[in-house]
């Protein structure tokens, strides 16, 4: 029995086509959703911290910055002529995920800074510079997807408070 050409390529170009939802699914780069949620360790336990998502596709970094840029003196040559250089205060995340036997490896950099001092009076020969507190982490771990785990937990020497990271990975698609 002969099957014609225009009856065979539309049947073979259904034989291509994903048969379930879930291998539609597995087709593309997996996206994450990274929640961290920072809190103060003494704090009861439904006490709400600072909360904060990121959406990650596939081995990409995501990158979140909440605060303010800094100027800080690097050079001056005189009084008119000062070099500055910007730094980042306030919340810096920076994060990438990646599946690796049913656990998720998870890689980010959290920096958490404030100004604890602002300059003082200008002076033309030592141009003012803040004072920066900062409390900074760099983690590489496994989490299970779905489930709350603990980071970090930091003590803070400038607040003396104790600082507890907490991290849930999802995939979403």
């Amino acid at each position: 029995m002969r099957i014609s050409l225009a009856l065979a390529a539309p049947l073979f170009l259904i034989s291509l086509a994903p048969l379930t939802a879930q291998e539609a699914r597995d087709a593309g780069p997996p996206t994450y959703k990274v929640e961290f949620d920072f809190r103060d360790a003494a704090a009861p336990a439904g006490q709400s911290g600072r909360h904060y998502t990121l959406l990650i596709e596939g081995s990409h970094k995501a990158v979140l910055k909440a605060g303010s840029r800094i100027p800080v003196a690097t050079s001056s040559l005189g009084s008119s002529n000062t070099q500055y250089t910007y730094i980042d205060v306030g919340v810096n995340i920076e994060c990438t995920v990646a599946e690796m036997n049913g656990k998720l490896l998870m890689h980010g950099t959290l920096d958490l800074s404030s100004v604890l001092q602002s300059p003082g009076p200008a002076n033309t020969s030592n141009p003012p510079n803040p004072t920066v507190g900062q409390t900074r982490l760099e983690l590489e771990t496994t989490v299970q997807p779905g489930k709350p785990t603990v980071i970090a937990s930091i003590d803070d020497p400038a607040t003396m408070r104790k600082l507890q990271v907490e991290a849930t990975v999802t995939r979403v698609n």
